[in-house]
């Protein structure tokens, strides 16, 4: 008998913490149908043991850590329960009693077990739950388990109704083809043997809260506990026992490889398997998940000599994919700076990644690596306008463009001589194409709107900034990819300032009534450098056309050139923005 107290969190498994299970499920069920079962470790449950008022030896269990292992493999119960009941049914109007005694046999033994039982309490029979969810989340699980119908009123109660619907779609996908209920219901010993003998929980139980609270702090605390890096360390030592030279090797680099906080050096080994397997590793399977990839020889019984030198030379790798990954969080250019590469070409990394935050494409990056800077560069900067106009624009989900860089990065991995850009260009046209179309970006830009407080202006000065640069391309026509004549010019991002054209805080002498509305909008924006902006500050527009003129940014100079500022003129702006943008953020 199982509890969480109502303090707890509600139910948190997402889709893909679902999606795992299912796998791991699916991947224990084949093996076993295959007469080679295999044990799969979920972790560990944490609770303290209560004794039950009014019966001899019985007690129940307070969950401190681990409600979301144990209430999915209760629902995968239920939907067993759910199956088999159907089935039973089915063999009812067959009149088949021999596959409705067995059917009700596990039924029974599948709701006591997982469900409900009776129990003597004081002389009295009483209905007794194995588990019960939070206050929040309880009465909605029991509707799930007892069919009752209760609608979802939280996003727990949906993430609940999600992992039964998956789990139960899951298990009528292995029976629905097969010719016969016995087929069927062997079909199901099978799932159940698998839940009974093949899944694996850690039930760590205390006798008192507080060490049960003392216990979850040691083992949830970033410094003390084993993170993945530290158990595919002591992995790899320990394969490599009797191999002193390779062995000493491998703890140095390790030492230099964990140097970074837990957060870091997670995001670095999870971007690294990415990179190679283009997909991401499943949930809390990172550690299995890099060996399987980098250390194969842990599965021999004996180690040969070349077996430790490969062991040696894949850490060596990953030390160095660790110090790339490093340089690319932090907007360094991975390459050693020569021509034709710029400094401009180098800011455009540290822009789309340190700026624009797109760490998602790290993966990718990693990969192109492989490649030579120019090709690097060029990969670069399809992924900064394409993003740019996808997500931060048009606000599209950022899954299509992890499956693209995924593909790349694995074909750049097959064959970097071979690899050819056309290949991102193309898909992350077609994806542009169908979610990112000229009407959805351009309503987009239209919508942006200079930030007075809290939300940041960075996509509008990135926007300003960009159409600056390849301003010059776009009044000579605007041919082929988008390209930045003029690259001695780099603006510094942070200290490159968005400036009002009428002004954003206009005085008495200045305010204008029908520019008000307009004034954070994108047609009365433009970029000038921080002095100059102080210069202008508030003044009207014939005060500030002199300074515009002397602006080094053209299209600041090209505002100079209105003979007033009005409605119209922003207007005119905003529509021509919008026009150079469509030509530039594109692959």
């Amino acid at each position: 008998m199982y509890y969480v107290p109502k303090y707890q969190r509600a139910y948190a498994w997402e889709a893909d913490s679902i999606s795992d299970f299912t796998n791991d499920l699916l991947k224990c069920f084949k093996k076993r149908k295959e007469g080679n079962p295999i044990a799969h470790f979920f972790g560990g449950i944490l609770s303290v043991e209560h004794s039950v008022p009014g019966v001899v030896n019985q007690k129940k269990y307070e969950i401190i850590d681990g409600q979301q292992r144990i209430a999915t493999f209760t629902i995968l119960a239920t939907c067993l329960i759910d199956v088999s009941e159907s089935l039973r049914l089915e063999a009812a109007s067959q009149g088949d009693g021999h596959s409705q005694t067995l059917l009700d046999a596990r039924i029974k033994s599948l709701q006591e077990r997982f469900v409900g039982f009776e129990q003597e309490v004081n002389s009295a029979l009483v209905a007794v739950r194995v588990l019960e969810l939070s206050k929040a989340d309880d009465p909605f699980y029991k509707s799930l388990i007892d069919k009752t119908g209760v609608g979802p009123t939280r996003q727990s109660h949906e993430r609940l109704g999600y992992a039964f619907s998956t789990l139960r779609a899951t298990i009528d996908e292995l029976i629905v083809n097969l010719p016969s209920i016995a087929d069927k219901i062997a079909e199901l010993k099978t799932l159940e043997t698998v839940l009974e003998a093949d899944f694996t929980l850690l039930d760590m139980v205390t006798f008192k809260k507080e060490d049960a609270f003392r216990l979850f702090q040691v083992l949830n605390d970033r410094g003390t506990s084993l993170t993945d890096g530290d158990l595919l360390r002591a992995k790899t030592l320990e394969i490599l026992e009797g191999f002193p030279t390779e062995q000493d090797a491998v703890e140095r680099l390790w030492d230099e490889i964990l140097a970074d906080s837990t957060v870091e050096t997670d995001s670095y080994l999870n971007w690294i398997y990415e990179s190679y397997e283009g997909k991401r590793s499943p949930q809390n399977e990172l550690f299995d998940s890099l060996m399987d990839t980098f250390f194969p020889q842990q599965n021999q019984n004996a180690l040969s000599a070349d077996d430790a030198r490969a062991v040696l030379a894949n850490v060596q790798q990953i030390k160095q994919d660790i110090d790339t990954c490093r340089k690319l969080v932090d907007g360094q250019w991975p390459f050693s700076n020569r021509q034709p590469i710029t400094a401009w070409d180098r800011t455009r990394l540290s822009i789309l990644v340190k700026e624009l935050g797109h760490t998602l494409a790290i993966p990718l990056f990693l990969a192109a690596t492989k490649l030579n800077h120019q090709r690097f560069s060029e990969i670069v900067q399809m992924v900064e306008r394409s993003f740019f106009r996808y997500k931060l624009i048009s606000n599209q989900h950022v899954s299509a463009l992890k499956k693209i860089y995924y593909e790349e990065a694995l074909a750049i991995r097959r064959d970097p001589a071979a690899y050819r850009l056309q290949s991102l260009k193309t898909k992350l046209g077609t994806l542009i194409a169908a979610k990112a179309p000229d009407a959805v970006f351009r309503s987009g830009l239209e919508n942006l709107v200079y930030q007075e407080s809290g939300a940041s202006n960075k996509p509008l000065k990135y926007l300003l900034m960009t159409i600056e640069y390849y301003l010059e391309w776009y009044e000579n026509g605007a041919a082929g990819a988008p390209v930045c004549v003029d690259k001695s010019r780099v603006y510094d991002f942070a200290g490159t300032s968005i400036e009002h054209v009428y002004p954003r805080n206009a005085e008495v002498a200045v305010l204008e009534v029908t520019l008000e509305p307009l004034k954070n909008t994108l047609g009365n924006l433009t970029i000038m450098d921080p002095g100059q902006n102080t210069l202008v500050g508030n003044e009207s527009f014939v005060a500030k056309k002199p300074e515009f003129g002397r602006s080094a940014v053209k299209l600041t100079r090209q505002i100079g050139e209105n003979a007033q500022w009005t409605s119209a003129e922003i207007d005119a702006h905003k529509n021509r923005l919008a026009d150079i943008a469509l030509k530039v953020f594109r692959p």
